[in-house]
C-alpha cells in the first residue's frame, strides 16, 4: 500500500513548470547573450563620432575661396526658386483644370501662368548674369541654356491655355514645363560636382 502511494503521483504534470521555467531560462540567457550590447554602446559612440564628422566636413568646404562658397549658394538657390516655380504653375494649371470648384477665369489662370514665366525669365537672367569662378565656366553654359528653356516651355503653357483645342496643348506644355524643370536642377547637380 504504501508502494503504490509512492509511485502513484496525484499530480502527474508537476514536472512540467520546472523544466519550461528552465527552458525559458536557457532561450532568455542565449537571446540576451546573442545581442550586441557592447556593439550598441559602440554604435552610440560611432554615431556620436560620425556627426562630429559630419560637422568636420562644413569645416572642410569652409577652405574653398569664398567665391566658391558664395556660387555654390546660388545654385542652391536657383534650385529652390525653380522648384518653387513649378508649384506655382501646377497650382494654376490644376486650379484650371478644376474650374468648376476653384472658380478660376480665363485671364486670372493666364495671369498666373504669366507671372511664373516673368519669374523664369528674372530666374534665367540672374542665371546668365552669375558670377561664375573657376572650375565651373564649362558646365554654365548649358546651364544658362536650361534656365532659357523654363521661359520657352513657361510661354509655351500660355499658348496653349489660349489655343482653340480641347486643352491637350496646355497639359502637353504644363508636362513640358516640368521636364524643363528636372532638367534644370539636373544641371546644376552637374555644375555642383565640378566643386573641387
Amino acid at each position: 500500500m504504501l508502494t503504490l502511494v509512492s509511485t502513484t503521483d496525484s499530480k502527474p504534470g508537476r514536472w512540467i513548470l520546472p523544466v519550461v521555467i528552465l527552458a525559458l531560462i536557457g532561450f532568455t540567457y542565449l537571446f540576451v547573450d546573442a545581442l550586441p550590447p557592447a556593439e550598441v554602446a559602440a554604435s552610440t559612440s560611432t554615431t556620436t563620432a560620425t556627426t562630429t564628422t559630419t560637422t568636420v566636413p562644413p569645416t572642410t568646404s569652409t577652405t574653398l575661396p569664398n567665391d566658391i562658397l558664395a556660387f555654390l549658394q546660388e545654385i542652391d538657390r536657383f534650385e529652390t526658386e525653380s522648384r518653387a516655380l513649378q508649384t506655382d504653375l501646377d497650382q494654376v494649371n490644376d486650379d484650371w483644370e478644376d474650374s468648376d470648384r476653384t472658380g478660376a477665369t480665363l485671364d486670372q489662370t493666364r495671369l498666373g501662368f504669366e507671372d511664373v514665366r516673368d519669374a523664369a525669365q528674372e530666374l534665367a537672367n540672374q542665371v546668365a548674369a552669375a558670377n561664375v569662378p573657376e572650375p565651373f565656366p564649362p558646365a554654365w553654359t548649358e546651364t544658362v541654356v536650361a534656365s532659357q528653356l523654363l521661359v520657352t516651355t513657361a510661354d509655351d503653357v500660355i499658348a496653349g491655355l489660349l489655343a482653340p483645342d480641347d486643352g491637350s496643348d496646355r497639359r502637353a506644355a504644363v508636362i513640358a514645363y516640368g521636364e524643363a524643370t528636372t532638367a534644370f536642377i539636373q544641371q546644376l547637380d552637374v555644375v555642383r560636382a565640378l566643386t573641387p
